[in-house]
């Protein structure tokens, strides 16, 4: 499955959502999102949204001191995360043009994944402000990056 992932800006963000008992009910949409940034198409005015994350790295657990909004929905083929993060100090947001899978020191969001519904694993998608992503996975108390590609 080809993964699509949009995102505005993005801090840091981990949902209390994701250790309960209710699972997400993305939106299942036919015409999928234009991927620019925005969040103007009309998916994302009737997609669900979740709030109320909390920090992972470096703290963890703690209340988000900014607001954060999480749209979903997804099609045959994608995912799809629109991510509205607030900011009182945008000036203060860290971020670097790197290369794919360097990006642990800037502010970033992650996505988890829990794809075999166990509690268990699952595959993390991060991503910083300026769109440079890595991705791991996650089982058995440890998160593996081996799983990162390498740059040609």
């Amino acid at each position: 499955m080809r993964k699509t992932i949009l995102l505005i800006i993005a801090v840091f963000a981990l949902t209390a959502t994701l250790f309960s008992n209710n699972p997400l009910q993305p939106l299942r949409t036919d015409n999928p999102p234009k991927i620019d940034g925005r969040l103007d198409d009309s998916i994302w005015k009737s997609a669900p949204s979740v709030t109320g994350f909390k920090t992972f790295h470096p703290d963890f657990g703690i209340d988000m001191p900014e607001r954060t909004i999480v749209y979903m929905a997804y099609d045959r083929e994608n995912l799809y995360f629109g991510f509205k993060c607030f900011d009182s100090q945008p000036d203060k947001i860290k971020a670097s043009i790197s290369r794919r899978d360097t990006i642990r020191p800037d502010d970033w969001i992650c996505i988890n994944l829990d794809s075999f519904n166990d509690q268990q694993a699952l595959y993390a998608l991060y991503i910083n402000p300026l769109g440079i992503q890595t991705d791991s996975r996650y089982a058995g108390d440890r998160e593996d990056f081996s799983l990162q590609r390498k740059s040609t």
